[in-house]
C-alpha cells in the first residue's frame, strides 16, 4: 500500500561548451554501469559542423532542460509508501518501501554519416561528458534510494510523511551540490565549444 509520495526532480545539464577535437575513443563501461533500471530518451539532433550541432542541441533540448541552458536533463522519482499498525492509540510505521525511476534525455546525432570531422569530435565530446554528468544524477538517485527506508523506521505515523519531505529535500540538496561542484556538468567535460 503507497501512503506517501516523494515528488519528481529533474536535473539540468551543461549550460555551455568549448572545442577541442578529440580523438575517437574506443567502446568502454558506461557511466550508468550499477545503476540498474534506468529509461534513457532521446532527441534528434542534426548539424554538419560544430556550431550546427550545438545549436540544435539547444534549440531541441527537452522541456525542463532548458532553464540556464541545458541540454539534457534526469528526472527521478522516488514513490515511498508504509503500513501503519495501530493498536488502541498507538500508532506504529512499519514496511516502509520505496521504488525508484530513473529517466535520462540525451541528445541523439541523427546525420552522423555527414558531419566534418570538427563536428564529430565536438559531438563525441559533447555526448560523453553529457552521459558522465547526467550518470553523476542517476547514482545519487540510485545511492539514495532507501534513505526513507531507514529514516522512517525510527518515524512515528504522524511524522512519516514529513520523514518522506525531508528526504526528498536532502536528496536535491545533493543533487543541487552536485550541479554546483561540476558548474552543472562542464567540469566533467573536455573543452569543447563550437
Amino acid at each position: 500500500m503507497w501512503d506517501g509520495a516523494v515528488g519528481q526532480c529533474v536535473r539540468i545539464a551543461v549550460t555551455a561548451l568549448v572545442l577541442m577535437p578529440m580523438p575517437a575513443m574506443a567502446a568502454g563501461p558506461s557511466p550508468f554501469d550499477g545503476i540498474p533500471g534506468v529509461t534513457f530518451e532521446y532527441h534528434d539532433v542534426e548539424g554538419l559542423t560544430a556550431a550546427d550541432i550545438y545549436a540544435s542541441m539547444k534549440a531541441r533540448a527537452p522541456a525542463g532542460a532548458s532553464d540556464g541552458g541545458g541540454i539534457a536533463k534526469t528526472a527521478w522519482n522516488l514513490k515511498v509508501g508504509w503500513r501503519e499498525v495501530r493498536r488502541g492509540k498507538s500508532c506504529d510505521v512499519s514496511d516502509p518501501l520505496s521504488s525508484l525511476s530513473i529517466t535520462v534525455h540525451l541528445p541523439r546525432l541523427i546525420n552522423q554519416h555527414e558531419v566534418t570531422p570538427e563536428g564529430l569530435a565536438f559531438w563525441r565530446a559533447a555526448i560523453a561528458g553529457l552521459e558522465i554528468h547526467e550518470a553523476g544524477h542517476a547514482r545519487i538517485a540510485w545511492e539514495h534510494r532507501n534513505d526513507f527506508n531507514r529514516a522512517a523506521l525510527k518515524a512515528s505515523c504522524n511524522s512519516v510523511r514529513k520523514v518522506a519531505e525531508q528526504t526528498q529535500v536532502r536528496i536535491d540538496a545533493i543533487q543541487r551540490a552536485y550541479d554546483r561542484d561540476t558548474k552543472h556538468g562542464i567540469t566533467q567535460m573536455p573543452p569543447i565549444e563550437p
